[in-house]
């Protein structure tokens, strides 16, 4: 699975990092926001790590 959003929703990325997502890479200047362009994080979590967290 993949969850990309701003590189400053700290909250979104604290969110996803402990559902198990790790930090994939930023994509500089992609996003077009209130007139000028922002970062995009990328976080992504592979199936089999899914898997593994949902056994607790």
């Amino acid at each position: 699975m993949q969850v990309e959003t701003l590189a400053d929703n700290v909250a979104m990325i604290r969110a996803a990092t402990q559902a198990g997502f790790v930090r994939e890479g930023t994509l500089r200047r992609v996003a077009w926001v209130h007139g000028d362009f922002a970062d995009q994080v990328v976080l992504g979590l592979l199936g089999t790590e899914w898997d593994a967290s949902a056994r607790g």
